[in-house]
């Protein structure tokens, strides 16, 4: 008999394995936070945050989902509740299209906020989508984060959990930034408008962590990430938008009999020809159209002043501009505002009433397709006046419609001519080119008729959401398995992981309860070492983290999953100490240390302790002077605390040790947390202490260890439900409880 496959190659098994998880069952997490998302309707260019960048993603979710080999996407985004915006924003979840969804989590409460101003909701809702995914009956297969607001979510969530990360920028700062340069602004009137310089820094981090950069063009990857100094870090893959080309058919097919329009579709082409007569007093001209946000970088100015200056160009054509959604200019954000009365200005200098239509409102999902094709009807010309595109989707789609277009000789459009040839590229400041080019196109109908041939063709033939999505996914598949790669030495796993492999999780003071007795240090080290695959360990210490850091070392003890710092007052995990930011954000609301140094300066019995690492962000520490003849100097403290109605919590310790921290923060407040964000239950969390700085970790539902070697304030807790008073010190004292609690054996 052979055997010729009786011991097949083990990386042969590894390939096919890849290939059916990848095909046979992949799942996608996307995030998009700022923008109104929904799956239908897209309020596109209501402001500067619902463009492109928003119909993308909602139609690469749309086609993933219904791709074969594809289980599961879930897009997250950010849940809004208010009467501005609709209720559709507020449900927490939402059907796309085969198993694609909307998933939408609450952060910085639920009102609609500019993506300038989100950053500091990050964490929270990094926490809340932590949270969401470990209620998840499996992990995604690989986390994408659009733009660098969800860049910096993806980040912490691919860490988390060990998973693949994929970035896709859409608009990048340092472009943004070197814009503003150019426009005469300063770097500080940059980032009070923009925070521009948190989002380079972010954009900066997500670089250097991402194991893949999707790109709409080269130029995008050469140019715009170029600028970056972790630009070498990630793998990139240019990838096209797709386009919906049931909607965008051409322009032709109202003309040919028999053909299938829809109902919809008719009545929305006769909305828009109905908008357009209310503006032009000659509607039969050729139209010159821009379709747009109201964005300053968009330059519309420049196009209606190319128009306006020249008599031959308005008497070949009409112009319409469609600069985004508007009811009312005066009660729209400052940006959008800004831009649509210039645009109004302009209209009325140039004298362009009658020439020139500026529309208040369309539906983007069924009217922008008939603009395009009503301008091709008219033998008119798409033309964007902006001085950089990094891609230029409303480039395609009017190709797809086979209108011919004018764009920047920079950026995404010169991929786009490379790939079609539909279109002209120009320099926007050459007024001459620039003209001459538009009245070429309105008067020459065989160059016009190529254009538009070559756009309709060359789009279903490049520009394809199955195209897209193939490529995507082949890019996708290059990851290594998560579900095979995370088996490893438990200490290298990723917390996120590493928390739900877990029956048990200890967590110990380090001064005088985990160290001070080698011999059962020792011990424990080793019973902690035995049961690292099942007992997560952690400390909890009034120490900072170096000072921690240092004491495990010089004890031979095993690093842990998780270090509770300073009192409570930071997080971080593993080997490698990474911060939990979520923490870190969760604790910062209204903690006003100036204020709090300020209100105890002068208390004679109160010294800042100068000690390294004693005080801290999120910690002031002080001494207590013993010799002082106060009485009660605790009461004292709270009631000046009290009076300035300043939010704290204040930790007594070892009789002459005060730390101040942020109202939420304490050892036993950072335990609960991490309860909730990983989704661990109190009862299997172990505590042990001796101090008065560990009294609200060892309490409520936690199994609460005291060491024999305990100080007398915590005498009051002997008759506390659920905490164990050990006979041993030190480690032993530990070991006892573990004992007592059935987590270890006796001996």
């Amino acid at each position: 008999m052979s055997t010729k496959n009786a011991n097949p190659d083990p990386t042969q098994l590894l390939t096919a394995l890849r290939f059916l998880l990848y095909y046979l069952g992949m799942y996608i997490l996307l995030i998009n936070i700022h923008g109104l998302v929904r799956s239908h309707d897209i309020e596109f260019g209501r402001d500067a945050d619902t463009g492109g960048q928003t119909r993308y993603i909602l139609d690469l979710a749309r086609t993933l989902g219904k791709t074969p080999g594809v289980e599961r996407v879930d897009l997250v985004t950010r849940l809004l509740k208010e009467k501005t915006v609709s209720s559709d924003y507020a449900e927490p979840d939402e059907h796309i299209e085969g198993c694609a969804r909307i998933i939408r989590l609450s952060a910085g409460g639920t009102k609609y906020i500019r993506k300038e101003k989100l950053w500091s909701s990050l964490d929270e809702f990094t926490d809340r989508l932590i949270n969401y995914l470990r209620h998840q009956d499996r992990l995604p297969d690989v986390v994408h984060g659009h733009y660098a607001d969800a860049g910096y979510v993806a980040e912490q969530v691919a860490g988390a959990f060990g998973l693949p990360l994929v970035f896709s920028g859409h608009s990048l700062g340092r472009g943004k930034l070197k814009f503003l340069l150019d426009m005469g602004w300063t770097e500080d009137k940059a980032d009070e408008k923009y925070a521009i310089r948190k989002r380079i820094k972010i954009e900066e981090e997500v670089l250097a962590r991402a194991d893949l950069v999707i790109a709409s063009t080269s130029y995008e990857q050469n140019a715009l990430y170029g600028l970056y100094e972790n630009k070498d870090h990630p793998k990139y893959q240019v990838i096209p938008p797709g386009l919906d080309l049931d909607s965008f058919f051409p322009y032709y097919d109202y003309e040919l009999p028999g053909n299938q329009i829809s109902a919809e579709q008719k009545q929305a082409h006769m909305r828009m020809k109905n908008q357009l007569r209310r503006f032009h007093f000659e509607p039969d001209k050729p139209l010159i159209l821009t379709l747009c946000r109201p964005d300053a970088r968009k330059n519309i100015d420049r196009l209606i002043e190319i128009y306006g200056e020249d008599r031959e160009l308005q008497a070949l054509a009409n112009l319409a501009i469609f600069a985004g959604i508007r009811d009312d200019i005066s009660v729209m954000g400052e940006e959008e505002k800004e831009v649509l009365t210039e645009i109004l200005m302009a209209m009325d200098k140039y004298d362009l009433y009658g020439k020139m239509a500026i529309p208040k409102n369309h539906d983007p999902g069924t009217d922008v397709p008939e603009m395009y094709r009503i301008a091709a009807l008219s033998g008119g010309v798409f033309v964007s006046s902006a001085y950089l595109e990094n891609f230029g989707l409303t480039f395609i789609e009017a190709s797809a419609a086979g209108l011919p277009f004018i764009a920047t000789d920079k950026g995404g459009p010169v991929d786009i001519v490379a790939n079609m040839g539909s279109g002209r590229l120009v320099d926007i400041d050459n007024t001459e080119q620039f003209t001459n080019t538009i009245k070429t196109l309105l008067t020459d109908q065989e160059q016009w008729t190529d254009l538009s041939e070559r756009g309709i063709n060359k789009t279903r033939e490049i520009y394809s959401w199955q195209n897209h999505v193939e490529s995507y996914l082949n890019a996708l598949k290059e990851f290594p398995v998560p579900r095979i790669a995370h088996r490893r030495d438990p200490e290298q796993d990723p917390v996120g992981l590493r928390f739900r492999s877990l029956s048990n999780v200890l967590i110990v003071d380090i001064d005088d309860t985990l160290v001070g007795d080698p011999e059962s240090a020792d011990k424990l080290a080793r019973i902690i070492r035995d049961k690292r695959p099942v007992l997560g360990f952690g400390i909890a210490t009034g120490r900072h983290l170096e000072s921690a850091q240092r004491a495990l070392k010089e004890s031979d003890i095993p690093s842990p999953d998780v270090w509770i710092t300073s009192v409570g007052s930071e997080i971080f995990y593993g080997k490698e100490a990474q911060p939990d930011k979520g923490w870190r954000s969760h604790i910062s609301r209204n903690w006003k240390p100036d204020a709090i140094r300020e209100t105890l300066k002068d208390f004679p019995f109160l010294s800042l302790q100068l000690d390294e690492g004693s005080q801290s962000p999120y910690k002031i520490s002080y001494n207590l002077d013993d010799a002082n003849p106060s009485k009660d100097p605790i009461p004292k403290i709270h009631e000046a605390l009290s009076a300035r109605k300043l939010w704290y919590s204040l930790i007594h310790s070892h009789g002459n040790l005060v730390d101040i921290l942020p109202y939420r923060a304490s050892k036993g407040k950072a335990i609960r947390y991490l309860s909730t964000k990983w989704n661990v239950p109190l009862e299997h969390m172990l505590t042990a202490g001796n101090s008065g700085n560990d009294r609200d970790m060892l309490t409520g539902s936690l199994r609460g260890i005291v060491v024999s070697n305990h100080e007398k304030e915590l005498n009051s807790l002997k008759k506390t439900p659920h905490i164990f008073f050990a006979e041993s010190s030190h480690a032993g004292g530990i070991i006892d409880g573990m004992i007592h609690y059935g987590v270890i054996e006796g001996n």
